[in-house]
């Protein structure tokens, strides 16, 4: 979510589009501002030596010779490592869980067959808690080489920090517009503040002609909902679509969903783009089913994709999509690197949520660590971000669409989920495993 992507509208909804997430995640995160663990977790894999090969990238950790204390956070035998986002927020408890729990999965895992070239991780697990991400960018700061996975609701505090101190930070997904054009940001899920995500809504527009023309939009109320609602409007009307009815919402208090309804049945929406939470949609096409009126179709960001959705609102969702740029966990017997993803977390957090954010934390720490691998004993910050340049066809060994990190350009590949017999089916393309790539899935706007 850049302030856009999957950003997470505004600093309270935001807490409303992850809690679907968080709500879902029976992982727990410690108390407090920062944990820190070693080589963390399971001891008896810790054991083993073997190399450790992720999809289509091959070996990625491993014994070796690497040594030298070379930078802040780097050692002989160590490389301390922090993954920053929101876990203990009131009123959204684990937020952001999934974060911590693919790092500690990818730490434990990497660290069992030998670390990098024979360097291991030491993480330290930050805690942002909503409103203190800029404290944790300061400890990072001061301790740790990296910050990997990182996301934050208010990332727009650290910024400056992260900048000034010069620690490259890897984020699974970015939400205010000063990160999203950051220095030293090296996303796994770019979208910078000229460019707006609507993957999908090409080809969606040729598969049911005519909804192009009666479009449908609901936001989250305040600022941030507000330049959401410009940018996506402006998004979809570079596509070709016309907006026939617009209106925002209380993400926070409890909403009457009927005068909504009746509001777009009149205005004659065929389809619906909601940018919200997953609890919004189910109430909202709670609504739909009590009076008997759907639109065409209704589409949403990756945050709807989640198996909490099922368990909440199958039964009532109806012509429901959601677009995203990675693979869904649907593809683990077509894609290799959707199911050890799963694997690896299983194993080494059992209770971790899976799903779109995690995936993205898990590429993040993928692109650190063959960046990292690269520069060998000449592990600096510069020689990093030099390997990071290197990655132009970035897809995290399987798990994303292509993208180029440092470019911060956005990927124009996307997969259509949509929900059919109270499960997630593949749409577009039909066949798992591929793509629908277009430049339209991704338009230019003003910032």
């Amino acid at each position: 979510m850049g302030v856009k992507h999957l950003r997470i509208h505004t600093a309270l909804a935001a807490l409303c589009v992850l809690a679907l997430a968080a709500c879902g995640s029976s992982g727990s995160g410690s108390g407090g501002s920062s944990s820190s663990s070693g080589a963390s977790g399971n001891t008896a894999a810790q054991s083993s030596t073997s190399s450790a090969s992720f999809g289509t990238l091959g070996k990625v950790c491993g014994p070796g010779t690497a040594t030298g204390a070379t930078a802040t956070g780097v050692k002989a035998k160590s490389i301390e490592v922090s993954v920053i986002a929101d876990i203990n927020v009131p009123g959204a408890p684990g937020l952001l869980q999934p974060m911590w729990d693919s790092a500690t999965a990818y730490v434990d895992w990497c660290n069992a067959a030998g670390g990098i070239l024979g360097r291991k991780l030491i993480l330290d697990k930050r805690d942002s808690a909503e409103t203190d991400y800029l404290p944790q960018v300061e400890a990072s700061c001061t301790a740790d080489f990296a910050m990997v996975g990182t996301m934050g609701v208010l990332d727009n505090t650290g910024v400056a920090e992260w900048e000034k101190c010069g620690i490259p930070n890897f984020t699974a997904s970015t939400v205010s517009e000063a990160a999203a054009n950051a220095k030293l940001m090296y996303p796994v899920n770019p979208l910078p503040a000229d460019q707006e995500n609507i993957g999908g809504f090409p080809v969606l527009f040729k598969q049911y002609p005519g909804v192009q023309d009666h479009i449908g939009t609901l936001y989250a109320e305040g600022a941030a909902g507000a330049r959401e609602q410009h940018t996506y409007n402006e998004a979809i009307a570079a596509d070709g679509g016309k907006v026939v009815y617009t209106a925002e919402y209380n993400a926070l208090g409890s909403v009457n969903w009927a005068p909504y309804v009746e509001a777009m049945k009149k205005a004659g929406v065929q389809m619906l783009f909601l940018n919200d939470t997953i609890p919004t949609s189910v109430a909202l096409d709670q609504a739909m089913a009590t009076a008997g009126w759907y639109p065409t179709l209704q589409i949403s960001p990756p945050q709807d994709y989640d198996t909490s959705f099922l368990s909440t609102g199958a039964s009532v969702a109806k012509n429901y999509y959601v677009y995203m740029p990675s693979e869904p966990l649907e593809a683990a017997s077509a894609i290799p690197a959707v199911s050890q993803y799963e694997s690896i977390v299983h194993k080494y957090v059992p209770t971790a949520h899976l799903g779109f954010f995690g995936e993205m934390a898990f590429s993040s720490w993928l692109l650190f660590t063959v960046a990292a691998k690269a520069c060998g004993s000449n592990l600096t910050r510069t020689c990093l971000e030099q390997q990071v340049a290197k990655q132009t066809n970035w897809t995290g060994g399987g798990l994303q669409g292509t993208i180029n990190p440092a470019s911060n350009r956005a990927s124009q590949c996307f997969i259509i989920m949509k929900i059919e017999n109270g499960k997630f089916v593949q749409a577009i393309p039909a066949k798992l495993g591929q793509f629908y790539c277009n430049p339209a899935n991704v338009p230019v706007v003003k910032p």
